[in-house]
């Protein structure tokens, strides 16, 4: 192996908790070292989070070693019991269940009095990120292992931003060359806690690590374009290197059984800004207008649906009485939400409604690209809302008009039924074949064709280009 072609890696979370976006760290651990860089991951110690997917180590060649920092963190553990207690809670309600919307009882305002506490105090005290109580250890083993190793170049990736503190100290000591990605801005992100003070210091850090790091890397042109207004000359060099999907992870996905109904599916997390209320309700009003038949729908949620301490989203599929048809499954391991992903007939792209959103694109994106079923996407217009039309990937529509949201839902749940309609003039061998055909097409497109840029083996390869230049 050649001796400069070793790369530290620096994430907070390894494996991640989520998908999509999240899954940038383990793909290009795994892509680098298949193309035969020696990989070190320096991660945090290994702990409980309801999202987190093992499953995603095991893709790892044996040159991936991964090295684990301890963290002090006083909510570190209150925030595990917290997810602990929501992967074991039964959310869903039982199917044709009819529970009218309650008030909240005394240990629900008592849990989310905690939750407002816990975030006050996140917000005074742990700065950039509650992740923070990692960085002593995180740059001492950091240290270690760049010298043990003679390590000459580094990547690390937000959120949290604490990986780039971190990685600026890891510097500073070794003077060893870095590459900062940001999968979301920071000082610019629409979730911003609006503390003035805390925001001017964590604008201070933003800008050393920009001036410090030999190359920044992030996910789309909006972001790239907003950091170089925003910082200059100060940035030495800016890299796009897209999120994406693995064609791999798509060849032999998991065959679920057809129930015949007109099943629609959203993966991922869900809070604030990010909700299906709207969704539920046109959903709702179509049934009563009977442009909808609920006996044929079913609407899935995986991952996130109600952050622990809230019930607003099951508090609205009650106030509609959609038990019947609304399923939260819970986290799933990657492979399993795929499978799911691939059995559905629509997927659900409900994104942000917070000013400046227009410029992410959801991690989830990539994946729906591959599965290749349409996309109903509630999304503002910007970057996501292109790639949908660009490549005619499904229905755009404003996430805040209902009007709009029924009428696609409609559209799609009526081509559907003419599909359906098809299908039973069609053999099962032609549909396969079919299927198989589409696949292959997608994969091919995603080697050397208008997705490659979404690729993640493809990405891997940019990443490695960039290292070699620089070291």
């Amino acid at each position: 192996m050649n001796a400069r072609k070793k790369m530290l890696l620096v994430s907070y979370l390894f494996p991640p908790i989520g998908g999509g976006g999240v899954t940038r760290a383990v793909k290009m651990a795994r892509y680098l070292a298949e193309s035969g860089w020696e990989v070190h991951v320096l991660t945090v110690e290994s702990a409980y989070y309801a999202t987190k997917d093992e499953s995603l180590l095991k893709e790892l060649p044996t040159n991936v070693t991964i090295h684990r920092a301890k963290e002090w963190n006083p909510l570190t553990g209150m925030r595990a019991a917290r997810s602990q207690k929501s992967a074991g809670a039964q959310t869903q309600p039982e199917k044709n269940e009819k529970q009218p919307a309650s008030q909240p009882g005394l240990k629900q305002r008592i849990k989310k009095k905690a939750v407002a506490s816990l975030k006050s105090l996140k917000n005074t005290l742990m700065i950039p990120d509650d992740m923070i109580g990692w960085l002593p250890d995180a740059v001492k083993v950091g240290e270690q292992v760049i010298r043990q190793h003679h390590i000459p170049i580094m990547f690390s990736t937000s959120g949290p931003y604490t990986c780039h503190l971190v990685a600026r100290n890891l510097k500073r000591k070794t003077g060893i060359k870095w590459i900062a990605d940001f999968r979301d801005p920071w000082t610019q992100n629409m979730h911003r806690t609006g503390i003035a003070w805390r925001e001017a210091w964590e604008e201070r850090m933003e800008r050393s690590v920009m001036r410090e790091a030999d190359a920044v890397t992030t996910v789309t042109n909006g972001f790239a374009d907003n950091f170089q207004n925003k910082f200059g000359q100060e940035i030495s060099r800016i890299e796009v290197i897209h999120n994406g999907f693995d064609p791999n992870d798509y060849t032999n996905i998991e065959q679920l059984a057809d129930d015949g109904k007109f099943t629609c599916i959203y993966t991922g997390i869900l809070y604030r800004e990010r909700n299906p209320r709207l969704l539920l309700e046109a959903v709702a009003q179509l049934i009563e207008e009977q442009k909808v038949d609920r006996m044929l729908l079913n609407l899935q949620f995986a991952g996130v649906f109600d952050y622990p301490g809230y019930t607003d989203n099951i508090d609205c599929v009650r106030r509609f009485h959609l038990e019947d048809i609304v399923e939260i499954m819970g986290n799933l391991p990657h492979k399993k939400a795929l499978a799911a992903m691939k059995a559905a007939d629509t997927l659900l792209l409900i994104g942000d409604t917070a000013p400046g959103s227009g410029v992410y694109i959801p991690g989830k994106l990539y994946e729906y690209m591959a599965i290749n079923h349409p996309i109903l996407a509630l999304s503002v217009e910007g970057e996501s809302t292109k790639i949908i039309r660009q490549f005619g990937l499904g229905e755009v529509v404003d996430p805040k008009d209902i009007d709009q949201i029924k009428a696609a839902f409609l559209k799609i749940y009526q081509e559907w039924k003419v599909q359906q309609a098809e299908r039973e003039h069609s053999s099962a061998k032609q549909e396969h074949a079919s299927n198989s055909d589409n696949k292959n097409n997608i994969i091919q497109r995603a080697f050397d064709g208008d997705l490659a840029i979404y690729n993640r083996q493809i990405q891997a390869r940019q990443l490695g280009e960039l290292m070699e230049q620089l070291m």
